[in-house]
């Protein structure tokens, strides 16, 4: 006797749905063992709502060597519907994972691996000087993306963007105007550790007519992506990676402007705390000269071009520099003039959503705003807890504050 067909519509939907975030396990194989997380997003791959419909039992296996970075893909599952609409989790995977994916064969993959560790060198060159951090070796590297190596490391690498930035979409190789920075742990510089990665894009400014005639290049550096893999959080690498990159762009004199695409506000932070710590401990913001006349003058625009910080960035980094003086043992501004400073620019942000509100609404909107925005301001600070040494204070000696 033939058994009947398994259809959906003779079962529960819910029995057969499951989660793709949950479904989806990933791993790094490190010398110290396989280091496992799972996605933030799945939604570029499964659908918005982030589901797998069809299948029982579902478990997704990808693995990726922490060198070569080398993917290796096995889909597992109890029973599946026999509906012929429904498509293989391996096959959607296997449309934004590179073509040397490997499936099913793990020792093959095992294989793959030892070929391409032999000898193996990073495809691109060091991207200023090796540091250390909680007792291991980092080293960041620019890509070749112009070499098969380097293609082909984008390519393993760029699936991690659509898990973990939202709206994230892979960048155009052949548009060489596009960069990738790959974070490596070299504690063994034969076999590196992949640790993060960053992109970004190159656009040309058009520099004014004579510096144009004269062949002057003028670049507004923007920072598109950015990741710290989940292996490798919470050892304050993120600060390191992007502080040594906004660094090394700063020197470059093409580079005019240094910007950052769409920031998620776990960035935002990093980058506010990475960017207001630069400036106080470089001395460029400095508590006992700041007031409302040096913050009002040509200071502004002067420090802002030299530091290559856009408009938007810079006036938020000013703002947290004065309310940080109001804190300070001896402030030479009042919480009105930095009140009314800040207002002004938030006035000015939101202008038309203000403009129709009679000025008792607006008012309460704008004092709103305010409020909200400084408490956010102290909770981005409070971690640094900026500290001046006790001699600086004490004999107002040319010293450094101390970020601690």
């Amino acid at each position: 006797m033939t058994e009947p067909k398994v259809t959906a519509a003779s079962l529960q939907p819910e029995q057969w749905t499951l989660s793709s975030n949950q479904a989806l396990q990933i791993f790094i194989t490190e010398p110290s063992g396989a280091k496992h997380f799972q996605p933030a997003f799945t939604y570029p791959v499964f659908g918005e709502a982030e589901q797998i419909f069809g299948f029982k039992d579902l478990v997704i296996f990808l693995c990726f060597d922490h060198c070569t970075f080398y993917p290796f893909l096995n889909v597992r599952y109890s029973e599946k519907l026999s509906d012929e609409s429904l498509e293989e989790p391996k096959d959607q995977l296997l449309k934004f994972l590179p073509e040397s994916t490997i499936f099913k064969d793990e020792e093959e993959w095992a294989d793959a691996i030892q070929e391409e560790q032999e000898n193996y060198t990073i495809p691109g060159t060091q991207f200023g000087e090796t540091f250390t951090q909680g007792g291991s070796s980092y080293a960041i590297y620019k890509i070749d993306l112009k070499s098969e190596r380097g293609l082909e490391l984008l390519k393993r690498l760029q699936f991690l963007t659509l898990l973990f930035i939202e709206a994230a979409s892979y960048i155009d190789s052949t548009d060489e105007l596009w960069d990738l920075y790959v974070l490596y742990k070299v504690d063994d510089p034969k076999l590196p550790s992949v640790v993060g990665l960053c992109t970004a894009y190159n656009y040309w400014k058009y520099p004014g007519g004579k510096n144009f005639d004269e062949g002057k290049e003028e670049v507004r550096k923007k920072l598109s992506q950015f990741i710290i893999l989940p292996t490798h959080q919470g050892n304050h690498l993120g600060g390191q990676f992007y502080n040594r990159l906004f660094e090394l762009w700063k020197s470059d004199p093409k580079v005019v402007e240094i910007v950052v695409e769409d920031p998620n506000e776990s960035f935002d932070d990093l980058r506010d705390r990475s960017d207001f710590s630069r400036l106080v401990e470089q001395n460029i913001f400095d508590l006992r000269s700041i007031d409302m006349n040096l913050v009002n003058s040509d200071w502004w625009e002067t420090t802002r071009r030299e530091q290559k910080l856009e408009r938007r960035q810079f006036s938020r980094l000013v703002e947290m520099l004065l309310l940080q003086k109001l804190k300070s043992p001896s402030p030479n501004v009042t919480n009105k003039e930095v009140r009314l400073f800040i207002k002004k620019r938030l006035f000015e942000k939101n202008k038309e959503a203000l403009a129709g509100l009679d000025e008792a609404t607006r008012r309460d909107k704008l004092h709103t705003a305010y409020e909200s925005l400084a408490q956010d301001y102290y909770r981005i600070m409070e971690p640094l807890k900026l500290k001046r040494e006790n001699e600086a204070l004490d004999n107002g000696a040319n010293k450094k504050p101390k970020l601690e």
